[in-house]
């Protein structure tokens, strides 16, 4: 049987990774949390000159951290897949290293250097305003996976595409601007009109943002959120893209 995933070579490509990206420095690592936090600071001033009141309770920072970061692990996560296999290329002529592992390598780091950048920038919003409720820690884990998930399966799903189709980055890049506009990072599903809902609830981002609402806010219903639809598309596209990284590896490790 052919071996699919190998756990020696993803740790060793994501300690590789870690060395590379942010070097021996802690400035490095600082941007992980200082990117993030300084788009929810500029939202939150903007709009707290705009509207008196947020969707959702009374801290603008909470309420666009709770759009952003959900969204952010979709992009970033999806971005570093899809750039995994051109960025360890030269790795890709050891036998051992496969495809596959650089983008589990990479998404993997991502996905806890946000998760670390997540919970600092969480925690200091909570004690800056002195907000106090409670959590729904499953429902945040769960919005936080399953945007991870997707952003994954779009990445390796990508990463094939581009490198038969490298004009098509582009193109991508054109139709996914607008995502960050419609994906509920200013706003609640529930307050747009019916036809623009109609329209949105097909977007699995909307029911990642409305599951990490629902985590910081125990009043919100959050009732047009489908964890199936949201799981099932993140699972499809993922299968879908380990799958084609897998059957076009020789092109992908071969490809000049």
């Amino acid at each position: 049987m052919p071996r699919f995933i190998n756990i020696r070579v993803i740790v060793a490509l994501m300690m590789r990774e870690m060395s590379t990206r942010y070097g021996k420095s802690a400035g490095g690592y600082a941007w992980a949390v200082l990117e993030p936090l300084g788009i929810i600071a500029v939202l939150t001033v903007v709009f707290s000159f705009v509207v008196r009141t947020p969707a959702l309770g009374d801290s603008f920072a909470l309420f666009f951290a709770t759009g952003f970061i959900t969204f952010h692990y979709y992009m970033e996560l999806s971005q570093f897949s899809a750039g995994a296999v051109i960025m360890n290329r030269p790795l890709l002529t050891y036998p051992r290293v496969t495809p596959i592992d650089t983008i589990l390598a990479r998404a993997l780091l991502q996905f806890f250097t946000l998760s670390v950048a997540g919970a600092l920038i969480f925690t200091g919003i909570v004690q800056v305003e002195d907000i106090r409720t409670s959590y729904d820690f499953e429902a945040i884990l769960k919005a936080v996976i399953y945007a991870s998930v997707l952003g994954v399966g779009i990445g390796a799903t990508n990463a094939v595409i581009f490198a038969y189709v490298p004009t098509y980055q582009n193109v991508y890049r054109i139709l996914t601007r607008p995502l960050f506009l419609i994906s509920g990072v200013f706003f609640t599903f529930d307050e747009m009109p019916r036809l623009a809902q109609d329209i949105l609830w097909w977007n699995p981002l909307i029911h990642a943002v409305g599951l990490m609402r629902k985590g910081f806010y125990p009043i919100y219903d959050g009732a047009y959120i489908s964890e199936l639809y949201l799981g099932g598309v993140g699972v499809v596209f993922l299968t879908l893209g380990l799958f084609l990284v897998y059957s076009n590896k020789t092109f992908l490790i071969e490809q000049r």
